[in-house]
């Protein structure tokens, strides 16, 4: 239930998102994938809606986890967009539910379905933690969490260090009998801090919070008191699901620090390590964007203007963009399509750093690289 309400009041939130009738572009996976038309993209997302409240009222609710699982891996086809972390991480928490029978007699059952949310839990705060140990977050981190206030804290520059080695002790001490409870007051306190911060300090981005408060939930339903081993969360588990989520959550995470795996599928957010993309134009087209658009554009100096894809992205949608430059050049391609390819449209992006590279700057126009991967 925990997982239903904050996934269905995260669905609220941000609702725009899993519509096609707007004006932040659908990104698909697949190269000239049509997006669904208007009024079936509603309905669509009517019974996504409705699957989701069944499956947590249902005493039998298998049926309606497959079916809104089915329903929003079709969505997330034509938008990447929708690929948000609190999203992805939901998913798999009620794939996992889905492999229990739901009978009082299945106490195996229920206890491999529990360790495979565990895992998908501990790794999540393991790679979140990981991904802050970065000089961008160690510059950034305590005062974009309690605002510029914090400048005068002593050794500021030490804390978001500490913050990031934190979250991943809390992922360690969820696996470990010993350090359990401990972890969890701990997990808990992290998620007062961070409602605290985006509620209280910036009034920010209130689609992640609901995921906090879920999580704290998560924390005390899966973990407290609970009796399991490390082995029996991270390995030993007949579940073939529990090898999947082993890979998508503990392994493949680790190659996104080369560059090879997606920020945001890695437990990235917050981070302070994501790409970033800015549209910078002149002359008449801002009077060619649609007015939707035209709220999120910037005025700069010599008659130039930006638009912040972020500031679009969250402004429309409640969400922050998908950070892949894959994406951003899609992004690019519609505004480009709507000042028909105009020459004065530049795309500038910043890739993130890796541990084999510092991100470059990166500049993309509608008569190169735009033109070519225009959706």
């Amino acid at each position: 239930m925990a997982v239903v309400l904050g996934f269905a009041a995260g669905f609220l939130l941000s609702h725009r998102l899993w519509i096609s009738s707007r004006s932040y572009p659908l990104i698909p996976i697949f190269h000239g994938l049509h997006p669904i038309p208007y009024p079936l993209d509603y309905v669509c997302a009517g019974f996504l809606f409705f699957f989701l409240c069944s499956s947590g009222s249902a005493s039998k609710p298998r049926p309606y986890i497959i079916s809104f699982a089915g329903l929003l891996v079709f969505l997330a086809i034509f938008d990447q967009t929708r690929w948000q972390p609190w999203v992805y991480l939901y998913l798999f928490l009620l794939f996992a539910l889905s492999c229990f029978s739901w009978t009082q007699e299945d106490v195996r059952g229920q206890e491999n379905t529990l360790n495979i949310c565990r895992l998908l839990v501990g790794t999540t705060y393991f790679y979140s933690g990981l991904q802050k140990m970065n000089a961008h977050f160690a510059a950034v981190g305590v005062i974009s969490m309690l605002g510029r206030r914090a400048a005068r804290l002593p050794l500021l520059h030490v804390w978001p260090w500490i913050m990031a080695a934190a979250e991943m002790s809390i992922a360690i001490g969820l696996l470990t009998r010993r350090n359990r409870n401990i972890a969890v007051v701990a997990g808990i306190g992290m998620h007062v801090f961070i409602l605290f911060s985006n509620i209280i300090i910036h009034v920010w981005n209130p689609v992640v919070w609901p995921w906090n408060v879920t999580m704290i939930a998560l924390l005390v339903l899966l973990f407290w008191n609970a009796d399991f081993s490390f082995a029996e969360a991270v390995w030993r588990n007949p579940m073939p699901l529990h090898k999947v989520v082993l890979v998508l959550f503990g392994i493949l995470p680790f190659f996104s620090f080369f560059g090879w795996w997606d920020s945001y599928l890695s437990a990235s957010l917050y981070s302070a390590n994501v790409p970033e993309a800015r549209v910078f134009f002149r002359g008449k087209v801002k009077d060619q964007l649609p007015g939707r658009v035209q709220r999120y554009v910037q005025v700069l100096p010599a008659a130039t203007y930006m638009l912040d894809v972020g500031k679009w992205s969250l402004g429309e949608l409640n969400v922050p963009p998908y950070p892949a430059m894959r994406v951003y050049r899609a992004v690019g391609a519609q505004i480009c399509k709507y000042a028909d390819n105009s020459p004065d449209i530049l795309l500038l992006t910043q890739d993130k750093d890796t541990w084999l590279a510092k991100g470059r700057p990166t500049q993309d126009t509608c008569l190169s690289t735009l033109l070519v991967n225009k959706w």
